[in-house]
């Protein structure tokens, strides 16, 4: 049992919630330390990597990384203005925005893929390799049963 539990309590669900919550914000944190002038958070790379995928509209984004729309808005408008994606016009139906990576922003999530290596390895540098190996395989079904919500 983790050092920072009682022993007289069983670790409940939000335990567990929360735990996962400061694994992604210590890995935000390592992002914007080892990325130099231009870092971007794991949501940014979220959207940069489901767009690289081919969901291109913004409503599908938002459902596919259980966003709300409106904070998919504001992500998209930073990498618009950084360059990293463009807007264009859904030449079908005009009332929808389709988004796409520009070169630099294909190269940026390259290297955000590398950075997010880095950083998940110096955090969990200090797991034994069968808990490293039961991380993973956890990691692996939760996202099966998200994925199929």
């Amino acid at each position: 049992m983790p050092a920072d539990v009682p022993m007289s309590t069983t670790p409940d669900a939000l335990y567990y919630a929360g735990t996962l919550l400061r694994l992604v914000r210590a890995l935000d944190q390592q992002l914007r330390a080892a990325t130099g002038p231009d870092p971007l958070t794991t949501t940014e790379l979220g959207v940069l990597g489901q767009i690289d995928r081919g969901v291109d509209l913004p409503s599908l984004l938002a459902r596919t990384l259980r966003l709300d729309p409106a904070r998919v808005t504001h992500v998209a408008d930073r990498l618009v203005a950084r360059g990293y994606i463009v807007r264009e016009v859904d030449p079908r139906d005009r009332r929808c925005w389709r988004l796409h990576l520009t070169a630099l922003g294909r190269q940026r999530l390259e290297e955000g893929r590398a950075d997010v290596r880095a950083a998940m390895e110096a955090l969990l540098a200090g797991l034994t390799d069968e808990e490293r190996a039961g991380l993973l395989r956890g990691l692996e079904g939760v996202r099966r049963l998200v994925a199929s919500d």
